[in-house]
């Protein structure tokens, strides 16, 4: 039980380390960041996200989450199969699954054909993976955006990460981390996380 306090109490301190431009208050309370353009438009990767959330009525994380909740979207553009991996600490116990989801594309709009859902357990156990998680900073990497120097491309994966605690909602993205990792810290933290989730859940790119 002491364990599981401090780990939450690290995860909160973590949270409020970060800084962004595009920082508000939701009318719950939460502190939210979620990118914007240089319009001020929210998001097409956040836009997305919160649209397939719906088709796959999954819970709202901008108003918070009880404890902890990460979701990773794997948004491929040349492939017709999406990825959602939702990892999830609540009331002390560990979950975490995948959601393969195939669409079909007709210019900007896409379909979701179907989906399938396998609940997920890392190999090393879940004290070991949680741990490995916090230290490459999934709580407190920035946007790529606010990375300066970093551009996203055409084609490619975009990862969208969502992480949502009691108080704070963060979204940010990252094209293509694997073709930055020598020349940002961030991206290669990012890159070390798709890398810890094949070696112990098992998910490929």
């Amino acid at each position: 039980m002491r364990k599981n306090i401090f780990f939450l109490l690290e995860i909160v301190l973590l949270l409020s380390a970060c800084t962004s431009c595009n920082q508000h208050n939701s009318a719950a309370g939460v502190k939210t960041e979620i990118p914007t353009d240089i319009f001020r438009n929210v998001d097409i990767y956040y836009q997305s996200a919160k649209d397939r959330q719906k088709k796959l009525g999954l819970d709202s994380l901008e108003n918070g989450f009880q404890d902890l909740q990460i979701r990773v979207w794997y948004n491929a553009a040349l492939v017709k199969d999406r990825k959602l991996v939702v990892i999830t600490n609540k009331d002390s116990n560990w979950t975490a699954a995948i959601y393969d989801l195939p669409v079909t594309r007709a210019g900007e709009t896409e379909t979701m054909l179907s989906k399938k859902t396998n609940q997920l357990s890392p190999k090393s156990g879940w004290q070991s993976f949680s741990k490995k998680l916090l230290e490459l900073k999934i709580m407190t990497l920035p946007n790529q955006d606010d990375v300066e120097g970093y551009s996203a491309g055409e084609g490619g994966t975009t990862y969208s990460v969502e992480v949502a605690t009691k108080d704070q909602y963060r979204f940010f993205n990252y094209w293509q981390p694997q073709g930055y990792k020598d020349r940002f810290w961030q991206a290669r933290k990012m890159t070390e996380m798709l890398q810890l989730f094949e070696t112990e859940l098992g998910i490929g790119e």
